[in-house]
């Protein structure tokens, strides 16, 4: 079974951003789970409250480095228009994708398809965050919490939060759903 769950998990082919994509995944649900415990009043206290916010902030640093180099990487590899066709208006790629679900088969990752339009909007959602998070801290050291910028990058921050954890689930549960489709299907073809 471990045999067959590693070759269904994504990215075979490239061991570096498997393992990077499993590094930013780890990353935002720590993000997810800390955010609540985390208060811009407790930067400078040691207390567990401060602790959580600074490990909060380090590891938001740390999803802004990993998110270029997954941008990096997949661009270096497969160019723009494999993950951003729709920006050019090219939906062939996504159209093919529908006619294969209405078929009731699961379409391969192809330039322009879901899979890699999912991946490159959820890289830009996951840069766009930490971006905006790391400005906030920037601002904050700079200005002070109570400054009008300072207050209105914080509340952007939060609010295109709201997009990356629910890319974090959808595609969290989109890729389970896919392993456990791609296992039934070679139990099947075994028996």
């Amino acid at each position: 079974m471990a045999v067959n769950l590693r070759n269904v998990l994504p990215h075979q082919e490239s061991p570096f951003f498997r393992k990077l994509h499993i590094i930013v995944a780890v990353l935002i649900l720590a993000q997810i789970i800390n955010s609540d415990l985390t208060e811009r009043e407790a930067l400078g206290q040691f207390t567990l409250t401060g602790v959580v916010t600074w490990l909060h902030i380090i590891s938001g640093f740390g999803l802004l480095i990993c998110g270029f180099l997954m941008l990096a990487w997949m661009l270096s590899k497969r160019g723009f228009r494999y993950y951003f066709s729709w920006v050019l208006m090219d939906f062939r790629g996504i159209a093919d994708d529908f006619r294969s679900l209405r078929q009731i088969s699961l379409p391969k990752a192809h330039s322009g398809g879901m899979a890699a339009t999912v991946q490159g909007l959820g890289v830009v959602s996951l840069l766009g965050v930490a971006a905006c998070g790391g400005l906030w801290f920037i601002l904050n050291t700079i200005y002070g919490a109570e400054a009008s910028l300072t207050h209105q990058v914080l509340h952007l921050h939060k609010f295109l939060t709201v997009f990356i954890e629910s890319y974090f689930w959808a595609h969290g549960a989109m890729g389970i759903l896919h392993i456990l489709i791609t296992l039934r299907v070679q139990q099947l073809r075994k028996g």
